[in-house]
């Protein structure tokens, strides 16, 4: 395992790489909402396993929050991916909100060879009132700052936030979804995105697509991470 980094639309991005023995394919990693590019060490024990079959590229998002941010500094990671290893193939992985991300920077790049969507919501607006709860959601869809606080640490999350995720209808983008291989992953226990967000996002998305369910299975996947990697191990395997 090694790194390499360069100079993203928000400062710099550190993408950490587990090696495979080919470098024919890509398989770049976004992470969900206020997580990172360890995943509580989930990522990291995935990226171990995956790169017996791709190259795993994962790196940390500059602090926004910000779909459109996001967004921005995963393009600029694919683009500095094709730079650095010119794959023939390159695939998306993205994790809840990281997902979403992952969904529009594939729409908007036919090159990208497939997606694979790990507890990732359809409804943006939903997904983050349950996340938030009413009261932290009310108050800030009206305008004012969260101050958060947890174990995660401290952030500030302005409205903009809010308003930012208005500009993405993931059901339009599944259902223009049409040729590219998908692979959904989604908890029957997940209460931050429901599973029937998860099987609305394969219903829309046409072609070569998959859905695994895991009854078990919460939103960070606690009991099931290593039957899901399986899971995205032998469909990667199966595409490359």
């Amino acid at each position: 395992m090694n790194s390499f980094s360069f100079t993203g639309p928000y400062g710099e991005i550190e993408c950490v790489v587990n090696h495979c023995p080919s470098n024919d394919v890509v398989l770049i990693m976004a992470h969900g909402f206020r997580g990172s590019r360890n995943g509580g060490g989930r990522s990291t024990a995935f990226a171990n396993v995956a790169a017996g079959v791709c190259k795993v590229v994962r790196f940390n998002f500059n602090g926004s929050q910000i779909l459109s941010r996001q967004i921005e500094e995963l393009q600029a990671v694919v683009e500095a991916v094709r730079n650095k290893y010119k794959p023939k193939q390159l695939f998306l992985l993205g994790r809840s909100l990281g997902g979403a991300a992952s969904m529009v920077t594939a729409s908007r790049d036919e090159k990208i060879n497939g997606l694979i969507l790990w507890a990732t919501p359809n409804d943006l607006r939903k997904t983050f009132l349950n996340a938030l709860g009413d009261e932290l959601y009310q108050r800030l869809d009206i305008g004012e700052t969260l101050h958060l606080e947890d174990e995660r640490g401290k952030m500030d999350l302005t409205p903009d936030f809010l308003t930012d995720l208005d500009k993405y209808d993931l059901s339009d983008l599944m259902r223009d979804w049409q040729e590219r291989p998908l692979l959904i992953l989604h908890g029957e226990q997940d209460v931050t995105v429901d599973v029937a967000q998860g099987r609305r996002n394969f219903d829309l998305a046409g072609g070569d697509k998959e859905i695994y369910t895991f009854a078990n299975g919460d939103h960070t996947f606690t009991e099931c991470a290593g039957e899901a990697n399986a899971t995205i191990v032998k469909w990667l395997y199966s595409r490359t």
